[in-house]
């Protein structure tokens, strides 16, 4: 069922920014198949390129978009000139849009330039959002779908305010110690990709302070098995578990000194900032040399777009750094989740914890300052120990990032996710588990697999999780919605000590860790052919009765 945009209550900061996967696979794809509803109505219909973009109703977007910014759909025309004789010009190659290794779409930035000048652009930029025409199968026989799909596209439009805009070359900071930032507990060092290359790289390039000594000065780290690099102690406390951030040179064949080699498993794919491409990122896996077979060993490397750094006057050096500077960050990833496994290297000699003792000062999230790359990942026993137990007690918390909802009253996508109104990688949400697991709408979390006993100090069970994935109401297939339920157990406390109201709190209170996983199950193509099976009257007794009769309609009008 599509939501109404309008009648959401939105909560203050919250808005829509959906990821590009997002947009084409749920906004676009649904759009031009017709055959699934939107999930929102955030996205409008409109003559795109008939109105200069400050004719556009940008206002009517003010409520759930971020400033000066609105979505619409349309068709494209050739050449991209407004009624008035304005002119969207392309401002960048086009980027593909990737959903685990299959490319869905595409996304072009442009630029406008007014009737009255053709040579200086304007503030007003727009991503073209398209669907990949290889999706459609190659013996495809229905026109109108061909047609759709490549004049069907999204426009993202946006006004850049010049006063806003962040003066890069200027933009400095006085490198900090990461052994003297004092962060919260649970916050660790998770930049993105466009913080690794403009914040890190690219000052590490041209020889400015970095934000912090977070990532690991120059090693060899080509020469060297990614089971001997130097991820010591001192990283421990703001990496996460087996990760690590390191500058290094790139050298031919990644191979290193025992004979391993770093095998690139995917194309090289642009980093953004903004509407530019700042830098790439390739991801590789490690090959032993001894085993001659692919490890779990897994890295990005990640590189400046030469183009993006100007050099005002020729220079060897600077540009010898532009082309092999890398940063790498190289992570160990377990066959199969062990939950016990995650305990901290500092809890492993330690004594169980002193439950009655174990207290902070709750920090408030909007008073913390953070540097760029920092967010809060939590480890299973901290959800546990630092959280739910807290909660349970009615003691402060670390911090007020957790937010309290009636959650399995929600569909996951109406959840009040993260600021910048995306589904975040991590998403955690206090609440009190109910019998089904059943939303308003009919949709239901089904359990995936067993509980997983979560460990303290190597010997102490102090909770588990268990591993659920959400099927919408009326549809038998499983979404790409997953979530993990945390509860404590209750042999921590002593059945003397509990009262009801305690009790009750302990086989109830949970805390909720959801994700948005795009993985294989999307089939793009597959949802072509259903389209045109449809079209051909055959069997439609997977859509409920609304789906049939939109469909119908889609038909009758096409």
């Amino acid at each position: 069922m599509t939501i109404s945009i309008e009648d959401l209550k939105i909560p203050v900061g919250y808005r829509f920014a959906p990821k590009d996967s997002t947009v084409i696979t749920l906004y676009l794809i649904r759009k031009i198949l017709n055959n699934r509803p939107l999930p929102t109505t955030a996205i409008k219909d409109i003559v795109f390129y008939n109105f200069d973009p400050d004719q556009l109703p940008i206002d009517e977007f003010s409520a759930y978009c971020r400033h000066n910014e609105a979505y619409f759909f349309t068709r494209v025309i050739l050449g991209r000139s407004t009624m008035s004789g304005g002119q969207w010009k392309v401002s960048g190659p086009d980027v593909p849009v990737m959903v685990v290794g299959q490319v869905v779409g595409f996304k072009t930035c442009f630029v406008f330039y007014s009737a009255g000048d053709q040579k200086n652009s304007t503030n007003w930029t727009m991503f073209e959002y398209r669907v990949n025409p290889a999706l459609i199968p190659a013996n495809s026989t229905n026109e109108i779908l061909k047609i759709k799909i490549n004049t069907f596209v999204i426009c993202k439009v946006r006004y850049r305010d010049d006063k806003n805009k962040m003066d890069w070359i200027n933009h400095t900071f006085q490198t900090i110690s990461i052994e003297d930032v004092k962060l919260p507990l649970c916050f660790r060092f998770v930049p993105t990709h466009t913080e690794l290359i403009r914040h890190y790289l690219n000052k590490k390039i041209c020889d400015e302070p970095l934000p912090s000594t977070a990532i690991m000065e120059y090693i060899d780290f080509y020469d060297i098995d990614p089971d001997q690099l130097p991820i010591s102690d001192q990283f421990l406390a703001y990496y996460r578990d087996k990760e690590g951030y390191g500058f290094t040179q790139v050298m031919p064949g990644r191979t290193t000194k025992s004979g391993g080699h770093w095998k690139a498993s995917g194309p090289e794919v642009p980093v953004m900032g903004g509407y530019a491409v700042i830098g790439f990122k390739t991801n590789f896996v490690y090959y032993s040399a001894r085993e001659e077979r692919i490890t779990n060993w897994t890295m990005c490397q990640y590189r400046v777009n030469p183009d993006h750094i100007a050099i005002a006057a020729p220079n060897v050096t600077l540009k010898r750094k532009i082309d092999t500077l890398v940063i790498c960050k190289v992570k160990y990833k377990d066959d199969a989740e062990n939950s016990s496994s995650e305990s901290d290297s500092s809890e492993k000699n330690e004594n169980k914890m002193d439950w009655n003792n174990h207290t902070f000062q709750t920090i408030s999230t909007e008073d913390l300052e953070f540097l760029p790359g920092f967010r809060f990942r939590l480890k299973d026993p901290e959800v546990i120990r630092d959280y739910l137990i807290n909660k349970i007690l009615n003691r402060p918390l670390p911090t007020n990032t957790i937010k309290e909802i009636v959650f399995y009253d929600i569909d996951p996508e109406l959840l009040p996710f993260g600021d910048d109104g995306e589904s975040p990688e991590d998403a955690y949400f206090f609440t009190q588990v109910v019998e089904g697991r059943t939303t308003r709408t009919g949709g239901h979390w089904k359990a995936s697999g067993p509980d997983v006993s979560i460990m303290h100090g190597g010997d102490q069970v102090i909770g588990f999780k268990s591993y659920f994935v959400f099927y919408s109401a009326g549809e038998e297939k499983i979404s790409n919605w997953t979530m993990y339920e945390y509860r404590v157990n209750p042999g921590l406390f002593p059945a003397e000590s509990t009262n009801e109201t305690l009790k009750s709190k302990i086989d109830t209170s949970v805390i909720c860790n959801v994700h948005y996983k795009e993985d294989e199950r999307f089939s793009p193509s597959q949802s072509v052919q259903n389209e045109e099976t449809m079209g051909n009257e055959t069997d439609t007794s997977s859509c409920s009765q609304s789906d049939q009769s939109e469909i119908s309609k889609s038909d009758d009008q096409s």
